[in-house]
């Protein structure tokens, strides 16, 4: 569900309201990557000014004992309110693969600001297309109603993650494939807030790589306070305008939970058998592929 949408749905009476913006110049981007090896981890989340989210996959240990190289992998919201300091950082980290989960909905109502001749190749694979369309709409009438009574916002999102390891395996197998194909440059993969499709995709990758589950869902958790950062504004025009249970509840939804991701994960031993065989029948990965994978991303 994208921001604009939510803005939307808060009432046009926010428009009265009066923003007092600090021209203050922004720091410049800190990339991990570049700093000593023992200050990485304290960057991990990139200081954009208008990409939410934008995490460095990099320095996780996999069982093997070797750790995902930095500078590689990176996750993130999208970029519709990137600026130009954005756009010109963002070419510094010399990304070969943009991949874009989003629905064409969504890329329509809030499309990407790119450099206008990105060095990178822009993947388009839409996951939740119709689903997400439908959960926007299902959100909107309860926010206009007052009533959200019957609503589970953590049953919502463990449906979707059940999803993805089910319905959507068609998706995340290109996904990986597509990190596969490039070989160990670098690569980013975005939703719109970065946390649930692209969530889903960081952590079946991790696994891939060997990465242990408490690690991975320790990335996964790392997405709620930027997350809801991003969104602060159309969440206290909500609870002004609509009231603490409507706030309470979209609020929930713009944030993460461990029991999500496990939800995505009990699925894949539903449907699969095992991990294992989720890796090798549903993504197709073969153990060469596996291999050139940790060699390429693990060092």
């Amino acid at each position: 569900m994208t921001k604009k949408r939510f803005w939307g749905a808060s009432l046009a009476v926010a428009a009265l309201a009066v923003t007092v913006i600090q021209f203050i110049p922004a720091p410049p981007l800190v990339v991990p990557a570049t700093l000593p090896q023992e200050q990485r981890a304290d960057h991990r989340l990139l200081n954009f000014e208008g990409i939410a989210n934008f995490r460095d996959l990099g320095g996780y240990r996999a069982v093997d004992g070797r750790q995902v190289r930095w500078g590689k992998l990176y996750r993130s919201g999208n970029f519709s309110e990137a600026s130009n300091a954005d756009l010109i950082a963002l070419d510094t980290l010399g990304l070969a693969t943009f991949i874009d989960f989003r629905s064409g909905a969504e890329k329509a109502e809030e499309p990407n600001r790119l450099p206008e001749a990105p060095d990178f190749t822009v993947v388009e694979i839409p996951v939740l297309d119709i689903g997400n369309e439908n959960l926007f709409s299902d959100i909107k009438q309860r926010i206009e109603a007052d009533d959200f009574s019957d609503f589970d916002p953590g049953a919502t999102m463990q449906q979707a993650n059940r999803q993805f390891a089910d319905e959507f395996t068609p998706q995340f197998r290109q996904f990986i494939h597509t990190v596969l194909d490039a070989n160990g440059a670098p690569v980013i993969w975005h939703c719109t807030a970065g946390k649930d499709r692209t969530g889903f995709a960081a952590a079946i990758l991790l696994r891939v790589l060997g990465v242990p589950q408490d690690i991975v869902i320790q990335d996964y958790m790392a997405s709620r306070e930027p997350a809801l950062a991003s969104r602060k504004n159309q969440l206290l025009m909500l609870k002004l305008f609509k009231g603490e249970q409507v706030a309470q509840n979209v609020a929930v939804l713009m944030g993460v939970e461990q029991d999500w991701l496990e939800a995505g994960f009990a699925q894949i031993d539903v449907t699969w058998g095992n991990f294992d065989n989720y890796v090798a029948n549903g993504l197709q990965l073969g153990p060469a592929d596996i291999e050139r994978l940790k060699a390429n991303l693990l060092q």
